[in-house]
Protein backbone atom coordinates (compact mmCIF):
# COMPACT_ATOMS: atom_id res chain seq x y z
CA UNK A 1 0.00 0.00 0.00
CA UNK A 2 1.42 3.37 -1.00
CA UNK A 3 1.49 6.45 1.21
CA UNK A 4 -1.27 7.98 -0.90
CA UNK A 5 -3.52 4.97 -0.33
CA UNK A 6 -2.77 5.08 3.39
CA UNK A 7 -3.94 8.69 3.64
CA UNK A 8 -6.86 8.45 1.21
CA UNK A 9 -8.75 5.37 2.30
CA UNK A 10 -12.05 6.56 0.80
CA UNK A 11 -11.89 5.43 -2.85
CA UNK A 12 -14.04 8.20 -4.30
CA UNK A 13 -12.03 10.90 -2.51
CA UNK A 14 -8.80 9.27 -3.69
CA UNK A 15 -10.04 9.14 -7.29
CA UNK A 16 -11.14 12.79 -7.19
CA UNK A 17 -7.82 13.86 -5.69
CA UNK A 18 -5.83 11.96 -8.32
CA UNK A 19 -7.95 13.50 -11.08
CA UNK A 20 -7.29 17.00 -9.70
CA UNK A 21 -3.54 16.32 -9.48
CA UNK A 22 -3.45 15.01 -13.06
CA UNK A 23 -5.34 18.07 -14.28
CA UNK A 24 -3.38 20.69 -12.35
CA UNK A 25 0.18 19.30 -12.57
CA UNK A 26 0.82 20.16 -16.27
CA UNK A 27 -0.62 23.62 -15.66
CA UNK A 28 1.66 24.23 -12.68
CA UNK A 29 4.73 22.99 -14.53
CA UNK A 30 4.09 25.15 -17.61
CA UNK A 31 3.28 28.16 -15.41
CA UNK A 32 6.52 27.73 -13.48
CA UNK A 33 8.57 27.52 -16.66
CA UNK A 34 7.05 30.77 -17.97
CA UNK A 35 7.44 32.49 -14.58
CA UNK A 36 11.11 31.49 -14.37
CA UNK A 37 11.77 32.62 -17.93
CA UNK A 38 10.08 35.95 -17.26
CA UNK A 39 12.04 36.57 -14.04
CA UNK A 40 15.33 35.78 -15.81
CA UNK A 41 14.43 38.13 -18.68
CA UNK A 42 13.58 40.93 -16.23
CA UNK A 43 16.85 40.46 -14.36
CA UNK A 44 18.87 40.43 -17.57
CA UNK A 45 17.17 43.39 -19.23
CA UNK A 46 16.11 45.59 -16.30
CA UNK A 47 18.21 44.38 -13.39
CA UNK A 48 15.13 43.96 -11.19
CA UNK A 49 11.94 41.97 -10.93
CA UNK A 50 8.47 43.38 -10.48
CA UNK A 51 6.16 42.04 -7.79
CA UNK A 52 5.77 38.28 -7.87
CA UNK A 53 2.32 37.97 -6.37
CA UNK A 54 -0.74 35.81 -6.90
CA UNK A 55 -1.85 38.00 -9.82
CA UNK A 56 1.48 37.45 -11.58
CA UNK A 57 1.32 33.68 -11.18
CA UNK A 58 -2.34 33.62 -12.19
CA UNK A 59 -1.42 35.52 -15.35
CA UNK A 60 1.33 32.98 -16.05
CA UNK A 61 -1.21 30.22 -15.63
CA UNK A 62 -3.69 31.90 -17.96
CA UNK A 63 -0.94 32.54 -20.51
CA UNK A 64 0.22 28.94 -20.86
CA UNK A 65 -3.19 27.26 -20.81
CA UNK A 66 -6.30 27.11 -22.92
CA UNK A 67 -9.51 27.64 -21.00
CA UNK A 68 -12.57 25.62 -21.96
CA UNK A 69 -16.17 25.62 -20.90
CA UNK A 70 -18.84 28.22 -20.39
CA UNK A 71 -17.42 31.58 -19.37
CA UNK A 72 -13.88 30.59 -20.36
CA UNK A 73 -11.32 33.38 -19.96
CA UNK A 74 -8.10 33.56 -21.97
CA UNK A 75 -4.89 35.48 -21.30
CA UNK A 76 -5.14 39.13 -22.38
CA UNK A 77 -1.84 39.78 -24.16
CA UNK A 78 -2.40 43.54 -24.15
CA UNK A 79 -2.67 43.73 -20.35
CA UNK A 80 0.94 42.72 -19.66
CA UNK A 81 3.28 43.47 -22.55
CA UNK A 82 6.42 42.25 -20.75
CA UNK A 83 4.86 38.93 -19.80
CA UNK A 84 3.59 38.62 -23.37
CA UNK A 85 7.17 39.03 -24.63
CA UNK A 86 8.28 36.25 -22.28
CA UNK A 87 5.32 34.13 -23.40
CA UNK A 88 6.34 34.54 -27.04
CA UNK A 89 9.87 33.32 -26.20
CA UNK A 90 8.39 30.42 -24.22
CA UNK A 91 6.13 29.43 -27.11
CA UNK A 92 9.05 29.50 -29.56
CA UNK A 93 10.81 26.82 -27.49
CA UNK A 94 7.91 24.37 -27.55
CA UNK A 95 7.81 21.50 -30.05
CA UNK A 96 5.84 22.04 -33.23
CA UNK A 97 2.21 21.07 -32.74
CA UNK A 98 2.36 21.51 -28.96
CA UNK A 99 -1.08 21.84 -27.39
CA UNK A 100 -1.31 23.99 -24.25
CA UNK A 101 -2.67 22.32 -21.11
CA UNK A 102 -6.42 22.62 -20.72
CA UNK A 103 -7.80 24.77 -17.92
CA UNK A 104 -11.48 23.84 -17.66
CA UNK A 105 -13.67 26.47 -16.07
CA UNK A 106 -14.83 23.97 -13.46
CA UNK A 107 -11.41 24.16 -11.82
CA UNK A 108 -11.77 27.90 -11.26
CA UNK A 109 -11.54 27.37 -7.51
CA UNK A 110 -8.42 25.24 -7.85
CA UNK A 111 -6.59 27.72 -10.12
CA UNK A 112 -6.24 30.56 -7.56
CA UNK A 113 -5.07 28.06 -4.96
CA UNK A 114 -2.57 26.68 -7.45
CA UNK A 115 -1.23 30.13 -8.28
CA UNK A 116 -0.82 30.73 -4.55
CA UNK A 117 1.21 27.52 -4.24
CA UNK A 118 3.57 28.85 -6.90
CA UNK A 119 4.48 31.63 -4.47
CA UNK A 120 5.79 29.19 -1.89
Amino acid sequence: MTGFNTIFTHQQLAATTLQAVQLVSPVVIASNVLANLHVLRCLETEGNVHTLDQTFFSNCMYAVTHSTGRGAVQFDRAKDVKLTESLDLYLQQLPQGHQPPERPTYIKDVSPATSYLLLL
